[in-house]
């Protein structure tokens, strides 16, 4: 196994599902280790991600666990999943899931937003009119923000993280949200920046995740799925498009959404 590829998003995702299951039959890593007939040091590389199990090996240690159906078919699929610089899971916030474990391991996360402003920095007034746009009723704006608060609460963010927002992505609540920005732009391991209309030719968003030792995986979603891509060459386009972007961008203290904002500029 290549160093690139042990950073491929459903291995990471398939060595914590491994190690979620140990733990939940209250099992020590030495314990399972020696009832499996396997040495400890191997099981720890499988449940650190260092390593790629065979196929054997994790039907092995699911059926030892007795991990029910519908887990072993989602785990299993992991596995086969690990020669492909391509997969796909269903958009969920699963604690297993590839998205979540690759925001956790990763060193830096680079995302590009160009039609709504991330989760974790939207405010109330963005999120209420966010729900009115989608013609829901005054009665319901309030749990509309208390649930989308709720989700906010599990999405904390630990590496240091570089948002690119498009100027549409502010239009619900500019004001609000832009205030809300320059204030969350002032705290460590953040940077957010605008990209005036005239300047966001890419359309779609995306997330470049930076692992140790210089690997990266991109996230995009489309409709209810999620696709990773691990493949060189595509990574590398995505990259470069994202430095373009920012070359381009406005730091949220100089951004001016009632002025021309259009030309080009190297930001300082």
């Amino acid at each position: 196994m290549t160093k690139a590829s042990c950073y491929l998003p459903a291995l990471l995702a398939l060595s914590a599902s491994l190690r979620k299951a140990r733990t939940a039959e209250g099992l020590g890593l030495r314990q399972l280790a020696h009832k499996l007939g396997v040495s400890a040091q191997a099981l720890s590389l499988w449940e650190t991600g260092k390593r790629a199990p065979a196929i054997e090996d994790v039907a092995h240690v699911l059926g030892f666990l007795q991990v029910d159906s519908a887990e072993y078919n989602r785990v299993m699929r992991l596995r086969r999943q690990l020669e492909d610089p391509i997969s796909i899971e269903a958009l969920d916030a699963s604690p297993t899931s590839q998205r979540r474990t690759l925001e956790e391991l990763a060193v830096r996360i680079f995302e590009w937003a160009p039609h709504v402003v991330p989760e974790p920095l939207q405010t109330p007034e963005y999120i209420q009119a966010m729900a009115r746009e989608h013609v829901v009723a005054p009665d319901d704006l309030d749990q509309a923000v208390f649930e989308h608060q709720v989700r906010q609460l599990g999405q904390g963010w630990t590496a240091q993280r570089t948002v690119l927002l498009g100027a549409a992505a502010l239009k619900p609540a500019t004001g609000p949200q832009l205030q809300a920005l320059r204030a969350a732009s002032n705290g460590p391991g953040l940077v957010v920046k605008i990209v005036a209309s005239s300047a966001a030719k890419t359309t779609d968003s995306f997330t470049i995740y930076e692992g140790t030792g210089k690997t990266f995986t991109v996230a995009l979603q489309h409709q209810d799925n999620l696709i990773f891509i691990s493949e060189p060459d595509t990574v590398q386009g995505y990259r470069s498009t994202f430095e373009a972007l920012e070359r381009k961008s406005f730091a949220c203290n100089e951004y001016q959404p009632n002025k021309s904002c259009d030309a080009p500029r190297w930001p300082r």
